[in-house]
């Protein structure tokens, strides 16, 4: 059976609210925008593609075996931006602060270790943020990238990643739908 799949780290329930309730002062100014359900939120570190669901546990092993020295990570969304830019957006996101640098680390660890097993690497340098909406229309634009500049953000409590999830993805009518399929903790010891 072949599934789409990712690999990304989760976060609080709480963080979900924000983000929503960004959204939510965000949608009277962007009627052009597919905003993703919060629930399906999540900071993508590989995007599999397509893959046979007996590779899993290979996945789970090389991914699990790569980051084995890790411990936790404190992350805190902050800001929020466009890609490709601010003035031909097609991707609204929420930035991280916090441990970004070990974050990018662990995410070119990820890289490492599904190379071997056939994952070609991203091109792209990693820019950790989290996507919430996507722009379908771009007409009236301005008015949503006014809002985007000048919206006063309530700040993020910071979380601490303690895994990372491999995600299968259905895509439906409705948007997609994630389920987990391996965990892989972030559970070395701390130094002294």
């Amino acid at each position: 059976m072949m599934i789409r799949s990712f690999i990304a780290i989760d976060f609080p329930e709480e963080t979900r609210k924000k983000l929503e309730d960004i959204q939510k002062k965000l949608k009277h100014y962007g009627p052009g925008v597919r905003w993703v359900k919060p629930r399906s939120i999540h900071l993508t570190l590989k995007f599999l593609g397509t893959i046979d669901a007996s590779q899993v546990e290979d996945i789970g092993r090389a991914v699990a075996q790569g980051i084995r020295d890790q411990s936790p990570i404190t992350l805190r969304p902050a800001g929020l931006g466009a890609f490709p830019g601010l003035r031909k957006p097609r991707v609204i996101w929420i930035g991280m602060e916090g441990e970004v640098q070990r974050l990018t680390g662990i995410q070119a660890r990820v890289e490492n270790a599904l190379e071997p097993l056939g994952f070609v690497r991203e091109k792209r340098g990693f820019r950790p943020h989290l996507t919430i909406g996507r722009v379908k229309d771009r007409r009236r634009l301005q008015s949503l990238v006014d809002a985007m500049v000048t919206l006063e953000m309530e700040p993020f409590n910071s979380f601490d990643a303690d895994e990372i999830i491999l995600y299968k993805s259905d895509l439906r009518p409705t948007g997609a739908i994630y389920t987990k399929l391996h965990r892989m903790p972030l559970a070395a010891p701390a130094s002294p």
